[in-house]
């Protein structure tokens, strides 16, 4: 497995969390260890897998997760068979907390970590047959910038997945309103504090149409609000509900009405784009 150094800036970089967040924890291992708390959930355990379903067969793919994090889908990339995984995050230590995950891997994979905070990354990744933006489009500044560049380096049958949040979702309408007219936070964008923006169905179409793109398929999450706050910083996890994901969230027009909305694409050229 290698590790590259951080590459220099080529375009308007994502707000940052601060340095207290656990991602950017100087222990890769307590990072492993809150990452996996939090994908434990019953929300990120439905929406993983309806990302895997999108990812689809990787048995003999190149595999490339840009805002990889501690590295949990290179790592079912390399269970499922994929020849050559590249994992990209801006956090060192997030990376960091990857390599301790993967330690153990088939040597012979050819697995690459690398730091780095905006496109390209590295001169010598192209022809991958699938890319992953799981949660990273909402982040940056240039989101149609980042479609373009993952078009130019998608082999001529590459998919793209990608999770973002949903402005059409009925979280979006009751925690947004309270959050905006109720509270006054009128920058209020979810659950993260370095989130830019919120995306609808359509809208994301065309953004990955000006990418040479085209959706194939969806998938959403998160149909019913299940995390309801309790006041103190508490709250009430009604997490059965998520069976309304897995019986509903692949089914349109439910597909498309989660507050997190999974996309798989296409390049529509036909071939890789210059």
């Amino acid at each position: 497995m290698s590790q590259e150094g951080t590459q220099p800036v080529a375009q308007a970089l994502a707000l940052r969390y601060p340095s207290g967040h656990w991602l950017r924890g100087g222990d890769p291992r307590g990072v492993l260890e809150a990452y996996a708390q939090q994908q434990a959930k019953a929300y990120s355990r439905v929406k993983n897998r309806f990302i895997v379903e999108l990812l689809g067969d990787l048995a003999g793919k190149s595999f490339l997760d840009y805002g990889c994090g501690p590295g949990q889908f290179l790592l079912h990339a390399l269970r499922a068979g994929a020849p050559r995984v590249v994992g990209v995050d801006a956090e060192v230590t997030a990376l960091a907390a990857a390599k301790l995950l993967l330690a153990g891997q088939e040597s012979e994979v050819d697995c690459q970590l690398i730091c780095a905070r905006q496109w390209p990354f590295s001169s010598s990744a192209a022809g991958f047959d699938v890319i992953l933006l799981k949660d990273v489009i909402e982040h940056l500044p240039d989101d149609q910038g980042l479609l373009q560049q993952a078009v130019r380096l998608l082999g001529p049958r590459g998919r793209l997945v990608i999770s973002t949040q949903n402005a059409w979702s009925l979280n979006y309408l009751i925690e947004g309103f309270a959050q905006r007219r109720l509270l006054g936070r009128h920058h209020w964008q979810g659950w993260d504090p370095t989130h830019l923006r919120f995306y609808t169905p359509p809208g994301l179409e065309r953004l990955l149409a000006r990418a040479g793109l085209e959706a194939t398929a969806w998938r959403s999450s998160y149909l019913v609000p299940h995390k309801l706050p309790r006041g103190g910083g508490r709250y009430l996890r009604l997490e059965f509900l998520t069976r309304l994901d897995e019986l509903l969230g692949w089914r349109r027009p439910l597909d498309r009405l989660g507050w997190c909305l999974m996309v798989q694409a296409r390049p529509t050229g036909g071939g890789r784009h210059s």
